[in-house]
């Protein structure tokens, strides 16, 4: 059992996004539908109950923000990998690296869409 079970990022331009987050994340994201509406999914195992699921979506209810809490998304590989990536792409570095100890090293971002976003490794 998680804490979370699925959660929602929210995008101006899908299309935008999506070019960011395959970018940052190495390509472990990818363009579904559900219901009438298009939205971006991360490439892990939510669908068996292994991992918690999320996706990137443009909806009129939810509007991209730097206030509130933070999503800590996998890294997919090294902390500085992503981190590198991440202005190229178009978006901010905040936090390019912070020592968590024994759950590894994360970063804070602001996404091309205005969102604050944590990424998180156990690599450096």
């Amino acid at each position: 059992m998680n804490a979370i079970n699925w959660f929602e990022i929210p995008a101006l331009d899908l299309e935008r996004a999506f070019g960011f987050y395959s970018k940052v994340l190495s390509g472990n994201v990818r363009k579904g539908t559900f219901g009438n509406g298009d939205l971006i999914l991360f490439n892990v195992p939510f669908n068996t109950g292994e991992a918690v699921g999320g996706s990137i979506v443009v909806r009129p209810d939810l509007k991209p923000t730097t206030d509130g809490p933070v999503i800590y998304l996998n890294a997919f590989g090294k902390l500085t990998e992503a981190v590198s990536k991440v202005e190229e792409a178009g978006g901010k570095v905040i936090i390019a690296e912070m020592h968590l100890g024994k759950f590894g090293f994360a970063a804070i971002i602001i996404d091309t869409e205005g969102n604050k976003i944590g990424l998180l490794s156990s690599e450096l």
